[in-house]
């Protein structure tokens, strides 16, 4: 335990209340007010009624997941939308707050460990977004925590579930390959396959309605500026807007991904860059790595390999940075612990530059030119470009403190 005396433990008790009064703020006191519109939860919502009235989610046009979240959500699906919607909310809220409590036992259930999660959740920024939207920031980033900071199964499950969910996760299960887990890894590809099995079966068999969804050849990739990631910079660039002349369309509304028609070669080119990303990324990971990972450098190496594919992603939304959280989180706790005032000054810059520095920047633009659509095109393209940058940085810090540690 880091020791405090009297008066650091009341400055530190006085910390903790604010960053608890500023979560509940943009988390709960923001959000509120639009829970009854629509948001990306209502297709899963839609896709839930879907299968509990015999027809498969993907009925459901903008539903274009797995059909493992259609499955979970049933329970919900005989509610009204807002009802629904605040139980989605309350469960969400939830979750994040157990990845919280998870995160400072790991970190030492301390003061410190718990100024640095607190301080994270708090002004990390994505979460509001993300609850606002319905999305599964809160999950994901559970699972995420959980596949960091437990052992054995836990581990496998959880990063079996989030690859389930959304593939990102998945990229983990290298860690079980390093460290030569074979029973972990074993236990991965198996809860991998049945929560993957499971679903689809359900689909192909039982329910009646399309077998799969609509758009999936979007997966590839989009240039709407709401995806942060190399790849959709990079159509940025190739579909770049004329000098003087209004935002290309699929800049706007790409994040519509079912009606989104992207060129092939602009799909091909969206995964050349995710795989150079990461297919690079992950050679520098293991050459750094080579000798193996010990337990207190997991928590790193994963985060490491998070950060490395939300920059390589194709399809990367600004709220998927919620799942950044942890890895910040540890990086700030161990730069005070160790009193690397270098290391702690840099995961505090670069974590900002993940996600709150960008939309504030953006926002006060838009609000001095009275539209977001009137900012300036290099001012638009260039912040919808930092957080991309940003992650690899973070992945560089992780990674050299996994290799450090």
């Amino acid at each position: 335990m880091l020791p405090v005396n009297r008066f650091g433990k009341a400055a530190v008790v006085v910390f903790l209340l604010l960053c608890a009064a500023w979560y509940w703020h943009e988390t709960v006191i923001t959000v509120i007010p639009g829970m009854g519109d629509p948001s990306d939860f209502k297709p899963y919502w839609e896709a839930a009624g879907n299968i509990i009235h015999g027809q498969t989610p993907y009925v459901t046009n903008g539903y274009i997941y797995p059909p493992l979240l259609a499955c979970l959500l049933t329970p919900l699906a005989p509610l009204s939308y807002l009802k629904a919607r605040w139980a989605w909310f309350a469960i969400s809220q939830l979750l994040l707050l157990i990845a919280a409590w998870l995160m400072w036992r790991a970190m030492g259930r301390d003061w410190l460990a718990a100024c640095c999660v607190a301080f994270v959740w708090a002004v990390g920024d994505a979460a509001p977004e993300t609850l606002a939207l319905g999305q599964l920031g809160p999950i994901l980033t559970l699972l995420l925590v959980i596949a960091y900071t437990q052992i054995d199964w836990r581990q496998a499950a959880s990063v079996a579930l989030g690859l389930a969910l959304k593939l990102i996760p998945g990229v983990l299960g290298i860690v079980f390959l390093l460290r030569r887990q074979w029973r972990t890894l074993g236990l991965l590809i198996g809860v991998t396959l049945l929560v993957l099995a499971l679903p689809w079966s359900l689909v192909y068999c039982c329910l009646s309605g399309p077998k799969t969804p609509a758009g999936t050849d979007t997966w590839t990739g989009t240039p709407a500026i709401l995806s942060w990631s190399l790849p959709s910079v990079a159509l940025r660039i190739v579909d770049s807007p004329a000098p003087g002349g209004p935002l290309p369309p699929d800049w706007e509304f790409g994040n519509d991904l079912p009606n989104l028609r992207l060129p092939a070669y602009l799909r091909w080119l969206s995964v050349l860059v995710a795989a150079v990303v990461l297919l690079t990324g992950l050679a520098i990971w293991l050459a750094t790595l080579k000798r193996g990972l010990s337990p207190k450098q997991v928590e790193f190496a994963m985060a490491a390999l998070l950060s490395l594919s939300l920059a390589a992603s194709p399809v990367c939304w600004t709220h998927y940075q919620v799942m950044e959280y942890p890895g910040v989180a540890l990086l700030l706790g161990y730069a005070w612990r160790a009193r690397r005032w270098a290391l702690l000054a840099w995961s505090f810059i670069i974590g900002s530059l993940l996600y709150p520095a960008p939309v504030q920047v953006l926002r006060y633009l838009a609000m001095k030119d009275g539209n977001w659509k009137l900012i300036s095109h290099s001012a638009l393209y260039g912040w919808t470009s930092v957080t991309p940058v940003a992650s690899l940085a973070m992945f560089a810090l992780l990674l050299r403190q996994a290799r450090r540690t």
